[in-house]
């Protein structure tokens, strides 16, 4: 079974294809390299849809990527030709999601778009992630999929108005108006359901949060699974076959041998090429063992020469371009040209890359760079890094290294590399040059050998969003009570108050999955009072998606009032209406729990509009009351005059209540 090739290597023939032209080479040739690039493309994307459809239970959320991507591979052929295939697979996710969960949890995907998160009705812009994720994609799920694929384009696969235009058949100008009336048709719905906030807001909202990275083992877990579960036809007997199951390195050199790699072509005959060494040497002592596999039986066979003689630069690069010309995939011209590649001396470098940045071959050209990037990096990390970063070739933008090489040398030596990127950015932009996964993957291994000095580290990150993903990597090291209690005391010390307020919300909502009774004795005990009432919340927030009836009665008992009831009708509802309501009706009436009511009559009106009024009825304050009955039938009215009206005929309201709706839905 061909597995998707690990990310630390990543494939880069056929990254300059667009998606619908990957799409068909799957279909029409069975190509795996093709599925890879898929897979790299959509993975983080799919993965962040079904995260925030399974409320960030990440087992279940893994088996709906894993589902997702099996039933693409099974179905490609059959995928419209006009739909773009990041569309179809956030569309199915949801799909899949909604399978996948048991009963309660696929009721509650189904009916999602019914529900808010509304507080109390404020002239302020709720523009919390926290809030609006619940409710994004059942949001999405209610527009046309005109505006659906430009919202999944533009913010999910994060492409410029040019590539969202190309992709929908349109012009960049068009592209843009269409997600922008895509957005305020999205801003609308979600502001039906609570979450009110501009459209810009939310464009920026979506930009920072919509994707998260999947974890790093998930791409050649799809891609082999995927791969299988289709049963492609060509996947034996030939080449590709004779590769499967095998990494991209033993790929490479298998290919190598098969075909008898020497390459003459160009060069009055002389022999510049054997085959790339097979040893990878990593920074601090980390390194990997050779790859070592024998060609598949039958196969013809070659000798595979090690510290071959260097060859002119110049010449290495131009073959290497020649064997990736317009960007061209293929296994045989992809070990070709990485044979080249391995032949340029780190010394020789940068005088390679600056020959590739101007090859008139722009597909070729960014092939041979980046993989000659990658090359240099394996033995001499910090000055690929360091070159990279600074644009390196006159004229050029900043470059990128595979996010798992990084994660490899953050793995061995994560102090080094953040060392390194907080002398680099300097001066510079305040955000960090490594993604949110290295950025994990730095502190999760700095965790594992001295948390004090992991969270100490937490100063020298840019962002909230980077701090987040790396104090997901702290706690994910915390396992017991014991360790528990000593993280959270380091947390404790911490001096900056904006880094120890977030490091140990993050640690509540970490504990709360894990242990939420332990969690609730340490926030009990919290101080000072400011941070114990947001303690309270993250605690709160968490625990009631896993027990919403033991969550709620810690949760009044220890912050009494009308906001926390408001909060737990918020979360409870979107889960198990009728339980949520069954509690609510136990609460005092009046005041105290008006604004929950009220709430709750609006999480409920598309689902049970009656039911909703008559919850309405039981706010006291008559102008909330009245205000929540008008927004409860409007809405009603809107998608089944016949049914509201027959029941205000029957609800024996006082005349001046019935006349006004009336009048109001004549409108």
């Amino acid at each position: 079974v061909l597995q998707c090739v690990n990310r630390m290597s990543e494939p880069t023939a056929m990254t300059s294809l667009e998606d619908r032209e990957l799409l068909r080479q799957y279909a029409e040739q069975a190509s795996a390299p093709a599925f890879d690039e898929m897979v790299r493309r959509h993975l983080d994307h799919v993965y962040s849809a079904a995260m925030r459809r399974v409320n960030g239970e990440r087992t279940l959320a893994e088996d709906v990527v894993q589902t997702v991507f099996i039933d693409f591979a099974r179905k490609a052929k059959n995928i419209p030709g006009d739909m773009p295939p990041g569309a179809w697979l956030h569309r199915h996710t949801g799909f899949i999601a909604s399978k996948m969960i048991d009963k309660e949890h696929r009721r509650r995907h189904r009916e999602q778009e019914a529900h808010t998160m509304n507080t109390i009705e404020t002239n302020s812009h709720n523009t919390d992630w926290a809030s609006t994720a619940p409710l994004l994609d059942a949001a999405m799920d209610s527009l046309s999929s005109a505006d659906r694929d430009a919202i999944v384009l533009r913010f999910f696969e994060k492409r410029d108005f040019r590539s969202v235009g190309e992709a929908l058949g349109t012009s960049d100008d068009t592209a843009q108006k269409r997600v922008s009336r895509a957005v305020d048709k999205l801003r609308t719905l979600l502001g039906k359901r609570g979450i009110t906030s501009t459209s810009g807001a939310l464009a920026a909202l979506m930009v920072a949060n919509s994707v998260q990275a999947a974890p790093e083992r998930l791409a050649n877990q799809i891609s082999a699974a995927s791969l299988a579960g289709a049963a492609t036809a060509g996947s034996s007997g030939t080449l590709g076959g004779a590769l499967a199951g095998l990494e991209m390195a033993a790929r490479l050199k298998i290919a190598a041998a098969a075909i008898g790699l020497v390459a003459t072509a160009g060069f009055a005959g002389s022999r510049l090429f054997t085959a790339p060494t097979t040893s990878t040497v990593l920074p601090n002592a980390v390194s990997t063992a050779a790859v070592e596999s024998s060609p598949p039986e039958g196969e013809p066979t070659a000798s595979i020469v090690a510290n071959a003689e260097p060859m002119d630069v110049e010449a290495l690069i131009t073959a290497a371009a020649a064997e990736w010309k317009g960007g061209r995939e293929g296994v045989a011209a992809s070990a070709t040209a990485l044979g080249y590649i391995s032949k340029v001396l780190p010394e020789h470098m940068e005088k390679a890359l600056e020959i590739a940045s101007k090859l008139g071959d722009r597909p070729a050209a960014t092939l041979v760079t980046k993989n000659l990037l990658t090359h240099w990096a394996e033995s001499h990390p910090f000055q690929a890094l360091a070159w990279a970063q600074s644009g390196g070739a006159a004229g050029s933008q900043p470059q990128a290294l595979p996010d798992g090489l990084l994660k490899m040398w953050a793995g061995g030596d994560p102090r080094a590399l953040l060392n390194f990127v907080s002398k680099a950015s300097a001066g510079s932009v305040r955000h960090s040059p490594l993604s949110e996964s290295v950025i994990g993957t730095i502190f999760r291994t700095t965790a594992e050998k001295d948390p004090a000095l992991a969270l100490s580290d937490l100063r020298r990150l840019f962002t909230p969003t980077e701090r987040s993903q790396a104090l997901r990597g702290i706690f994910d090291t915390v396992q017991n009570d014991d360790q528990r209690a000593t993280v959270a005391r380091q947390v404790e010390k911490l001096k900056n108050d904006e880094i120890r307020v977030q490091a140990r919300r993050s640690m509540i909502e970490h504990w709360a999955r894990k242990a939420p009774s332990a969690a609730a004795r340490y926030v009990e005990k919290a101080e000072p009072a400011w941070e114990r009432t947001r303690l309270m919340d993250s605690l709160g927030m968490t625990w009631l998606q896993a027990d919403p009836s033991t969550a709620a009665e810690w949760w009044v008992t220890h912050a009494p009032g009308p906001d926390t009831l408001v909060k737990v009708i918020n979360i409870w509802s979107q889960t198990d209406p009728n339980a949520a309501g069954k509690w609510l009706a136990k609460q005092d009436p009046g005041p105290p729990s008006d604004a929950a009511r009220m709430t709750f009559a609006r999480q409920v009106a598309d689902l049970d509009p009656e039911s909703a009024l008559r919850w309405a009825e039981t706010v006291s304050d008559a102008s909330m009351r009245e205000g929540t009955i008008d927004h409860v039938f409007a809405g009603w009215h809107v998608r089944n005059a016949t049914a509201a009206n027959t029941f205000l005929q029957s609800s024996g309201w006082p005349k001046d209540r019935l006349t006004r709706l009336q009048v109001n839905s004549n409108k």
